[in-house]
């Protein structure tokens, strides 16, 4: 008898990346992503956070630590994936990635290659290891 496994994995072709950061680093990586071809959301002061999610054209979270750890958690409940990048780290942020299965960590000064390649995988659904994108 053969066993086979089938692994459905969400995709999130066709939705857009929504960041979160300071405004030079937005415009930047919204940009860098746009050449990808992906679309690209800014929030800002003027945008209420879940007004954005609640539109279900999210398909990655892009923020810095501890720049936009207030909304982790609902990003968290809406089991959608989020990079975080940050440079230092603490307890609470410890705590964050620990609950957090879609979250995936990059380390500052950004590697963008690398970046891309993340934003790539994670909107095509693809399986992501943690390991490569956790907390070292």
């Amino acid at each position: 008898m053969k066993l086979h496994v089938v692994v459905i994995v969400k995709s999130y072709i066709g939705r857009r990346v929504l960041i979160y950061d300071e405004a030079g680093f937005s415009r930047v990586c919204s940009a860098i992503l746009a050449v990808e071809g992906y679309g690209t959301d800014i929030m800002d002061e003027r945008h209420t956070m879940p007004q954005l999610l609640n539109r279900n054209e999210v398909g990655v979270f892009v923020t810095s630590y501890p720049y936009g750890a207030f909304i982790l958690d609902e990003v968290r409940k809406r089991s959608l994936p989020a990079i975080v990048l940050y440079d230092n780290l603490d307890d609470q942020f410890v705590d964050i990635v620990l609950a957090n299965n879609n979250l995936y960590c990059m380390l500052k000064p950004l590697d963008y290659t690398k970046f891309k390649s993340l934003v790539r995988s994670l909107m095509s659904g693809e399986q992501v290891s943690r390991e490569e994108y956790g907390i070292v």
